[in-house]
C-alpha cells in the first residue's frame, strides 16, 4: 500500500512539474493546480521525510498562517494561490532536473587505479563542481563514495567537496539557488547573474585549491568524473541559452523545466535504448525521495504568503530605506549567518525577497546577493542538506565543517562587496 501511494506521489510531482513550466510560459492557470499536486504528493510521500524536516516546514507553515491571519484583522485579503503555489517555478526546476541524473552520472563500476596528488584535487574538485551544477547532491555523494574507498573522508576531502559544490550556487541556472533567486527577483536576467556568478565561483575555488589542495601531498587520492557525461546536459544548457538570448522574457526556469525531461529521454534513446522503463522508475521510485526539499520549499511558499500579508499591514515596511550595493551586500550577510544557524536560505530568500519588494530593487542585483547567500551558506552550515549528507553517511563532523569553511565564508564574503558595487553602478546607474 505505501509502495502505491508513493509512486502516485511520484506521478503527481510530475505533472506539478509540467503545470509549473507551462503555467509560467504561457497558461498562468496551471500554477495553482500545480501547487495542489505538489501539496498532495508531499502529503502522500510524507513518511520519507525526516523528523527534523517535517518539524522545520510545520513551524514555517505556522508562522504563515500567522501572518495571513494577522493580514486578515487588519483588513488585507489573504492571498491563498501565493501560499499553496509560491514556490512552484523553484519546485518544478527541482523535479525537471532531476530527471538529468539518468543520463548524466558517472559510471559505478570505473576501474583501474585512481590518480594522485596535488592535480587530482584540482580536477576532481572541478569535476564536483560541473556535475553538481547539472545533478545537484547527488555528484557530491557520489564522488564522497569514491573517495571513502581509500579511506575516512577528513578536512581536505570535505573542503573539496563542500566548497566546490556549493560555489555552482552562485551561477548555474540548473541549481535550486537560481530557482528561488528568480521566484523573488523575477525580472533578473540570466546573463548578468552568469556574468557575476562565475567569477566569484573561480575565486572560491581558486582559494580552496590555494588554501587546501595546493598543500596535499602526493598520497592524496581523487576521483575526477569523466566529462563525456555532461554531454547531454551541455546540450540542454545550450537550448536554453538559445532561447533566452531569442526571448529573454521568457522564464529561464520554465524552460529548463520542459526541457530537462525532454532531452533526457532524447539522450537515454541514444545511450541505452530503454528510456521508458528507466523514466517511469525515476518517477514512482526517486522523485517521493525528494520530499524533504520540496517539503521545505512549500513551507516557505505559505511563509513568504504570511510575511506579505503582515508587511502590507504594516504599510509596506523593509528594513532598508533604499537598495543599492551596500543592502546587497547586508542581505547576503544575513541570509548566510542564518543558514549557518540552520536556516535553511530558500527562507532567508523568501523573507528579505518578500520585504525588499516594496523598494522596487533592480532584481538582477537582489538576485545576485540572494545566490551569493545560497552558495556560501550551503558550504558553511552544519545544517545545510549537504552537510547534514556527510555527517549521515560518511561520518563528517559538522561542526568541524563550518570550523574549516569559517574563513573560506569571511573572504567570499569580503569578496563580494566590490562584486555588488560594480554590478550596481553598471545595472542601477
Amino acid at each position: 500500500m505505501h509502495q502505491s501511494l508513493t509512486a502516485v506521489a511520484g506521478y503527481l510531482l510530475a505533472f506539478a512539474a509540467v503545470a509549473a513550466g507551462l503555467g509560467s510560459v504561457a497558461w498562468p492557470v496551471l500554477i495553482l493546480p500545480a501547487g495542489l499536486a505538489a501539496w498532495a504528493a508531499v502529503g502522500l510521500a510524507w513518511r520519507h521525510a525526516s523528523r527534523r524536516s517535517l518539524l522545520q516546514a510545520l513551524l514555517l507553515v505556522l508562522v504563515g498562517l500567522g501572518g495571513l491571519a494577522w493580514g486578515m484583522a487588519e483588513g488585507v485579503r489573504p492571498d491563498i494561490h501565493r501560499a499553496l503555489s509560491a514556490n512552484m517555478g523553484l519546485i518544478g526546476l527541482l523535479i525537471a532536473v532531476s530527471f538529468l541524473q539518468l543520463v548524466a552520472l558517472p559510471a559505478k563500476d570505473a576501474s583501474g587505479e585512481q590518480p594522485r596528488g596535488r592535480g587530482t584535487f584540482r580536477a576532481t574538485g572541478l569535476g564536483v563542481h560541473l556535475f553538481g551544477a547539472v545533478i545537484n547532491l547527488s555528484a557530491v555523494f557520489l564522488v564522497a563514495e569514491r573517495l571513502r574507498r581509500q579511506g575516512p573522508l577528513g578536512r581536505e576531502q570535505a573542503v573539496l567537496l563542500t566548497r566546490f559544490f556549493a560555489a555552482a550556487g552562485f551561477w548555474s541556472p540548473f541549481f535550486a539557488a537560481m530557482a528561488a533567486a528568480l521566484a523573488f527577483a523575477p525580472d533578473a536576467r540570466l546573463l548578468h547573474l552568469m556574468t557575476a556568478g562565475l567569477p566569484l565561483a573561480a575565486l572560491g575555488m581558486l582559494i580552496s585549491y590555494v588554501g587546501t589542495g595546493r598543500k596535499v601531498g602526493d598520497d592524496f587520492v581523487g576521483y575526477p568524473p569523466h566529462y563525456r557525461h555532461l554531454r547531454v546536459p551541455a546540450v540542454l544548457a545550450s537550448a536554453v541559452l538559445l532561447i533566452h538570448v531569442w526571448n529573454d522574457s521568457l522564464s529561464v526556469i520554465a524552460v529548463i523545466t520542459l526541457l530537462s525531461p525532454v532531452i533526457t529521454v532524447a539522450g537515454l534513446m541514444m545511450q541505452r535504448g530503454r528510456s521508458l522503463g528507466m523514466m517511469r522508475s525515476h518517477v514512482s521510485r526517486n522523485l517521493p525521495r525528494m520530499v524533504n526539499e520540496l517539503l521545505l520549499f512549500l513551507a516557505a511558499g505559505v511563509l513568504a504568503a504570511g510575511i506579505g500579508s503582515a508587511l502590507a499591514a504594516m504599510g509596506d515596511w523593509s528594513p532598508y530605506g533604499s537598495f543599492g550595493a551596500r543592502e546587497a551586500w547586508l542581505t547576503t550577510v544575513f541570509i548566510t549567518a542564518f543558514a549557518v544557524v540552520g536556516v535553511h536560505p530558500v527562507i532567508g530568500i523568501a523573507t528579505f525577497g518578500t520585504m525588499v519588494a516594496p523598494l522596487e530593487p533592480h532584481n538582477s542585483l537582489l538576485a545576485m546577493s540572494f545566490l551569493a547567500a545560497w552558495g556560501l551558506g550551503a558550504a558553511a552550515s552544519p545544517l545545510s542538506g549537504m552537510n547534514l549528507g556527510l555527517q549521515g553517511r560518511f561520518g563528517l563532523d559538522g561542526f568541524s565543517i563550518m570550523r574549516w569553511n569559517a574563513g573560506y565564508t569571511m573572504l567570499m564574503l569580503l569578496a563580494t562587496a566590490p562584486l555588488f558595487w560594480l554590478a550596481a553602478e553598471l545595472l542601477c546607474a
